[in-house]
């Protein structure tokens, strides 16, 4: 399905995911609209596809983000959520504030707010605080501190994960497959432990991304863990888009707390439909260089 917004079209989403053994269903016209805030990082994660780039934009023209929301709410497009990424955000603290100034706006307040961070920086964690946001994702690869340290490139501050003051409900953690890391079934569980340990209500597992030598040499895949021989995982419900994706989602009860579970068994890194990706400068159409829209 297509529409066109600025004069161009866009290609969006028209049926649903396949739910277990249902099929797609029609669904309206809906968007995520991904907001890069920066290329910069306080991390140097091998397995990141922005691992060669730490330079931050020129300059971030916030009218013409919102300029890109109005059009969007004009053409009768949802906005399924506005998810600022990176680099890391908190790298540029300031950029996200006047975001979140806009967003708090009445007109924009049904819209869904959610930030990726890594969580390290002391900004991050000041930025996690703000009551605007909808939800929030932290990078969350490792339960020990040292191998963290080792995944980041970076030292880890003690006080990196400590949360202080943030609303937990509205988090999630990401925990990347790495070999040597987490990459077994006993280290999948461990990792689950170490999430409820923190207070964190749900985490997600991701297989990497061959986009570099890295990931391709520490590829996991989902196959090689046995979620069926954890005890107390309890599985829900699996949704998927043929060969473009697939995800599953679980419960885990550990000591009667419990702990949403998803897993992205995999995903095509040039699938882009319903994706929308604005850097400060440009619209594209997923994450490419080549197909500006605005």
């Amino acid at each position: 399905m297509c529409t066109i917004i600025f004069g161009k079209h866009i290609q969006l989403k028209s049926m649903s995911c396949a739910h277990g053994h249902c099929r797609p269903q029609p669904i309206p016209k809906a968007v995520n609209l991904f907001v890069k805030v920066t290329d910069c990082c306080n991390a140097r994660c091998a397995f990141c596809s922005n691992g060669d780039r730490h330079n931050n934009i020129v300059e971030f023209n916030h009218t013409k983000l919102w300029e890109v929301v109005d059009e969007l709410r004009n053409k009768e497009v949802i906005i399924n959520r506005i998810n600022l990424t990176g680099g890391e955000p908190s790298v540029y603290p300031e950029i996200v504030n006047q975001i979140l100034e806009v967003a708090t706006l009445e007109q924009y307040h049904n819209i869904h707010l959610h930030l990726n961070t890594n969580g390290l920086l002391p900004a991050s964690q000041v930025m996690m605080r703000y009551p605007r946001w909808n939800s929030i994702s932290i990078s969350v690869h490792h339960y020990n501190q040292d191998k963290l340290s080792e995944i980041y490139g970076v030292p880890i501050s003690k006080s990196a994960l400590a949360f202080d003051n943030i609303d937990l409900e509205r988090v999630n953690a990401s925990c990347n497959l790495i070999r040597d890391y987490i990459d077994s079934t006993s280290e999948v569980e461990k990792m689950m432990k170490f999430a409820i340990s923190l207070g964190l209500p749900r985490i997600g597992f991701v297989s990497l991304m061959k986009v570099n030598k890295y990931c391709k040499e520490r590829y996991v895949d989902f196959d090689e863990i046995d979620f069926t021989s954890i005890p107390h995982l309890y599985f829900t419900e699996s949704r998927n888009r043929g060969v473009d994706c697939k995800c599953s989602n679980y419960l885990y009860n550990h000591d009667g707390r419990i702990l949403e579970v998803y897993m992205r068994n995999y995903a095509n890194p040039n699938y882009c439909e319903s994706s929308l990706m604005y850097d400060g400068q440009f619209l594209r159409q997923g994450f490419h260089d080549d197909n500006i829209i605005y």
